[in-house]
């Protein structure tokens, strides 16, 4: 009788799941892909320029692949201390990730996508990620600040006083962001400690089992995934002909994501936005139409977030989502 119960309970929780997940991912495209005049013109834009790019956009798709492959193998790096799997069954979990990150708030949805295809320790597994994710904030925000500061000293006529100032600042932001990463624990010590978060305080104790080496690990990995996404900006830019010398790209693209990643907003909703930061910053330091800068970062949105968005829609259909344990 119990396991009928469970059974039937699975059942609901996959037909609710793949409901909740194809409404989602429908709206989200159709709102944002099908009806969006930017992301139109920036495919249309491309298939103009693919006669003589094709190559370099080959080598764009190509490390899409490799970048989020690198996320898969971080990822299972984490969970390893609670559960064994599969490489191909963390790439499903990515896309799993992206597919519900599309239709919510700040890509919070990704968490929860991703723990689907475990099948115990779920609750944890959103704090490992969790832990994933801050790397990446640490490597995202300590490289666009030193691009940012390059950028204040070479491309804009600043008073070296102001640039003392922002170098102090940048200074003070990278030693907090490295000194509570490698610090995490104490997360969960407080946690301990105070009441009010008892309920929480198990699902984070997984935070203390990191150490120093596996934390240098993720930064590492979160290094070789920024790094691969300001080249395939770098790419897109000659994709499309937009004149940027390979000098001026390597400085300018890392403050473009500077000033995406501390702008919050939902991760469907920001390509306009992201297509006009590209421009403003990147856009007088080009001999080409303006327009070719907001449809290499369309494009690159589009690479890297829709495809693999509709192919973890896809693997979602032919997916069995168990119930999972949550228990530590």
């Amino acid at each position: 009788m119990i396991d009928f119960t469970v059974k039937v309970q699975s059942k609901y929780l996959n037909s609710i799941l793949k409901l909740l997940l194809f409404i989602g991912l429908g709206y989200a495209l159709y709102k944002q892909v099908f009806t969006n005049t930017d992301v139109k013109d920036a495919l249309q834009t491309l298939k103009s320029n693919l006669i003589h790019g094709r190559g370099w956009f080959i080598i764009v798709v190509v490390l899409s692949i490799f970048n989020w492959s690198i996320e898969a193998a971080k990822w299972r790096y984490l969970v390893r201390k609670f559960e064994h799997i599969s490489f191909f069954r963390s790439i499903i979990g990515i896309l799993f990730g992206i597919s519900f990150s599309l239709f919510t708030p700040n890509r919070l949805g990704e968490y929860g996508g991703r723990v689907l295809v475990l099948t115990h320790h779920r609750l944890i597994a959103i704090v490992s990620t969790l832990v994933g994710s801050y790397s990446q904030i640490v490597v995202n925000m300590s490289i666009g600040g030193l691009a940012c500061l390059i950028y204040l000293w070479v491309y804009v006529d600043l008073h070296a006083y102001l640039w003392l100032a922002v170098l102090f600042i940048y200074i003070l932001l990278s030693t907090f962001l490295f000194i509570s990463f490698f610090n995490l624990e104490v997360v969960s010590v407080v946690f301990k400690k105070y009441s009010i978060f008892k309920k929480i305080a198990p699902y984070t104790e997984i935070i203390g089992q990191y150490n120093s080496k596996d934390l240098k690990r993720l930064l590492a990995y979160s290094s070789f995934r920024y790094g691969t996404y300001c080249l395939q900006f770098l790419l897109l830019l000659k994709v499309f002909r937009t004149g940027v010398h390979w000098v001026d790209g390597l400085v300018l693209i890392p403050n473009v994501f500077f000033i995406q990643g501390i702008l919050p907003t939902m991760a469907i909703l920001d390509i306009s936005l992201r297509g006009q930061i590209a421009l403003q910053i990147i856009g007088k330091y080009a001999s080409g139409e303006m327009i070719d800068i907001i449809a290499a970062s369309v494009v690159l949105w589009f690479v890297n977030l829709i495809v693999p968005a509709i192919l973890g829609g896809i693997f979602a259909i032919f997916y069995k989502f168990s119930r999972g344990n949550n228990h530590s």
